[in-house]
């Protein structure tokens, strides 16, 4: 499995129920073990998702169906990211 990080640029006022819907998505990726973490960054204006996928195209095809990406309210980037180190087993103790 590799891993492939996700950013997203907010692109203006999300719908209403929009934040609900990218939660419940959100969730549904970490029963199925794609979903490593997310969350928004301090500033306001995007988030980052770390994913466990076969393939970019895997991730970026989860992504285009990703409630805030199909309402229009972000755009997301997919990019590998090759893990060097790890402390997140660790941290979870």
């Amino acid at each position: 499995m590799k891993h492939f990080v996700v950013t997203l640029a907010f692109t203006g006022e999300p719908d209403p129920g929009v934040g609900e819907a990218q939660q419940a998505f959100l969730a549904a990726l970490v029963e199925q073990g794609v979903l490593v973490m997310s969350g928004p960054f301090g500033d306001g204006r995007g988030g980052m998702a770390v994913l466990r996928c076969e393939s970019a195209e895997e991730a970026r095809e989860l992504y285009r169906n990703s409630p805030v990406v199909r309402s229009g309210g972000a755009t997301a980037e997919v990019r590998e990211w090759h893990v060097l180190l790890d402390g997140t087993a660790r941290q979870q103790e």
